[in-house]
């Protein structure tokens, strides 16, 4: 038994200096640069009280852009960190339609009525970031936790006339039609994509890209008309990074070419 522990110490002991070895021959990264794409979000409403479901319409995506600055240290052979700091323009809208059951608010003929708002938020997301693949062409997986403030809750956007009797069919405890919202939100985002080295130190990075809200827009309390309020949303983005720095883990060396 002696034996099988010493030699289990010393196969890991082996292990754990070759590893080292290994991150020591890799040559780290740290990269800069910007991305720009477009954002399809919606908001998922789940009502408290089911007798005024249908002052929800359909849902469809809202398309808006994004754009920022992304921060990439590569740490070992895989497996980096990335960091971000964008603008997003978000938001909804609700379509009613006779064809699902939706055009009725409160005896008022809703027919092809829109109405939506747009959200623009400073999004900060810190994300693992895994590679696959050889030199030139990587695919690219990123993960992580991101957290959005607030910056504009425009006005409502209705298709029809201000002053119109059908703007004022909704409840006046609606939040979707007041001032009072909450302007951090916070959640998973998650993505993949292709890294294609164009030059030297450059890099093209095209990614389609997931997140969901875990924090509402509006009040959750069980008085309050929805219980949940978060925001889901879709992107594709092209970023484009400049490796800055390279350096190795043994000597801490910038190599500058």
């Amino acid at each position: 038994m002696r034996k099988l522990i010493i030699g289990l110490l010393w196969a890991f002991l082996c292990c754990n200096l070759y590893g080292q070895q290994l991150r020591r021959d890799f040559m780290q990264e740290v990269a800069f640069g910007v991305n720009g794409g477009l954002n399809f979000s919606k908001v998922s409403f789940l009502h408290n009280m089911n007798d005024r479901l249908y002052e929800l319409g359909n849902q469809s995506f809202v398309m808006g852009t994004r754009f920022g600055f992304t921060t990439r240290y590569i740490h070992r052979n895989h497996f980096g960190i990335q960091l971000e700091v964008n603008y997003v323009q978000a938001g909804w809208q609700e379509n009613f339609h006779e064809n699902i059951g939706y055009n009725i608010v409160n005896g008022v003929d809703m027919q092809d009525v829109k109405l939506g708002r747009r959200l623009d938020y400073i999004d900060v997301p810190v994300l693992a970031h895994i590679y696959f693949g050889k030199r030139r062409l990587k695919f690219v997986v990123n993960l992580g936790p991101e957290l959005r403030v607030m910056t504009k809750y425009n006005e409502v956007k209705w298709n029809i006339p201000d002053g119109d009797p059908r703007q004022a069919v909704f409840g006046l405890d609606d939040p979707r039609f007041k001032d009072e919202y909450k302007g951090v939100d916070y959640g998973l985002c998650g993505g993949g994509g292709f890294d294609v080295t164009v030059a030297k130190r450059l890099h093209l990075l095209a990614e389609f890209r997931y997140a969901y809200g875990f924090g509402d827009i509006y009040g959750n309390k069980k008085s309050d008309l929805f219980q949940r309020s978060n925001n889901q949303m879709f992107g594709v983005t092209l970023s484009v990074l400049y490796t800055a720095f390279q350096f190795k883990e043994s000597r801490a060396t910038i190599v500058v070419e």
